[in-house]
């Protein structure tokens, strides 16, 4: 196996490809990377006859989902453009994106499918939210309303997805392993075959999905009560938004848009990623979307990956969440080893947090108390960062990447590799 690591802005964009070939994308990133980026290099893939066995879409999230949207509207713009050169209109002038390989199946727990007939309006709750929040001249409630915008369109995202694969226009089988519905954790659960490769699901488990459909369903009616409120008081007084009673009336949604927006309340549990421990041919890799630690442990255990209070050894982790302090902890880097440690994030909400990152390489080289039980732990590790400070896009991101480089350096070791994408375009490849 070989896990290529595409450039996905704040996100992540990996493409597994099997010793005999399947190929399977997992997240897109943003839309403009993944243009920038991806686009051309599965193009390529269709030029040689191949095709992506499965495209996976670990969650919603904008920074996972957009780029996945991005290569199926690149689809039907192709398809549509064949169907007219082939019929009423040959002089049909052929998109500008590359094409893409077609799409085998695809795995995604659409939103709607999650939340029910709520999935429409909290969209709209979200948008709306977002519009008033984003109207007050504070900074703290402003980084509220892009929390909720980014969680608006996220969700937009999901629900144009599922539009896009359904048969009327792409006809990409969805979640055909578990009939079509959620991909979640079963018991009794065998690996699914994808070409070579032995795919088992460790995350999401059917509670994280209950819990996420009940917290959002639950958010839907307070924001609405709230929502109406701050409409009818803003047309009574057009000064409202300037006013001391400002606090009073959004307190309620600004509190609880803060605790949507932080990650260990949304996307984990919440937006319940999709998660996938590897196996080909005896090498293994742990695909963790942006997963908490407790969840993948969790799910290692149950699929008997993981032996309880025991450790794991793999080839590959793709260190969750971008490597947010929010995710992972020391014990969990005690538990978890692997040969290679793949960081996606390019500096931005300062990911990767220079604490994991020193977590991670304490329970390689620390002391007694820090470093892995693992027999493996003494062997050598590469971490593989997507970013580096000299092709940052922006001073802060710059900045961050720095400090990461920085305590890197200062852990230098025979047995610690450091790779860094130090170059503008093209993916990294890391042999699995």
């Amino acid at each position: 196996m070989r896990l290529t690591i595409y450039p996905a802005d704040k996100g992540d964009c990996l493409l597994l490809t099997a010793a005999d070939g399947t190929r399977v994308l997992v997240d897109g990133g943003m839309r403009n990377s993944f243009k920038d980026y991806v686009a051309a290099s599965l193009a390529r893939l269709r030029g040689a006859g191949e095709e992506l066995a499965l495209v996976c879409v670990s969650h919603i999230d904008q920074d996972h989902i957009s780029g996945v949207l991005q290569l199926m509207d690149d689809l039907v713009a192709w398809r549509v453009h064949e169907f007219q050169k082939d019929g009423r209109n040959p002089a049909s002038e052929a998109p500008d994106a590359p094409r893409p390989p077609e799409v085998g199946a695809i795995w995604h727990n659409a939103f709607h499918e999650q939340i029910g007939q709520n999935a429409g309006p909290i969209e709209q709750m979200l948008a709306a939210t977002a519009a008033i929040l984003s109207q007050v001249p504070r900074k703290a409630v402003r980084a509220v309303a892009q929390q909720q915008q980014t969680l608006a369109t996220s969700v937009k995202e999901g629900l144009q997805l599922s539009r896009r694969v359904r048969a009327g226009q792409l006809g990409i089988p969805v979640n055909e392993p578990f009939g079509g519905r959620l991909a979640q954790v079963t018991d009794g659960g065998r690996p699914i075959r994808v070409g070579s490769m032995r795919l088992t699901v460790i995350g999401p488990f059917p509670e994280d999905l209950r819990n996420l459909r009940e917290e959002w369903n639950d958010w839907l009616r307070t924001h609405r009560d709230d929502l109406r409120d701050v409409q009818r008081r803003a047309r009574e007084d057009e000064e409202l938004l300037q006013s001391s009673e400002l606090d009073r009336l959004l307190a309620p949604m600004v509190a609880q848009a803060e605790e949507l927006g932080r990650r260990e309340k949304v996307t984990t549990p919440n937006l319940a990623s999709l998660m996938l421990h590897v196996e080909e041919q005896g090498r293994t890799a742990l695909l963790t979307g942006d997963g908490h630690h407790a969840d993948i442990l969790n799910g290692l255990e149950h699929a008997g990956k993981l032996k309880k209070g025991s450790g794991l050894h793999v080839n590959l982790l793709k260190v969750q969440h971008h490597g947010s302090e929010n995710n992972l902890d020391p014990e969990f880097c005690r538990r978890i080893t692997a040969d290679d440690y793949v960081f996606c994030a390019n500096g931005a909400h300062e990911n990767p947090d220079v604490r994991v990152v020193r977590a991670i390489i304490d329970s390689r080289l620390g002391g007694r108390a820090s470093r892995s039980p693992n027999p493996e732990a003494d062997g050598k590790f590469t971490l593989w960062f997507n970013a580096s400070s000299s092709i940052a896009d922006s001073q802060e991101h710059r900045d961050h990447l720095r400090k990461v480089e920085s305590l890197v350096r200062s852990k230098a070791d025979p047995k610690m590799r450091v790779k860094y994408r130090n170059r503008a375009g093209g993916g990294v490849q890391v042999g699995i």
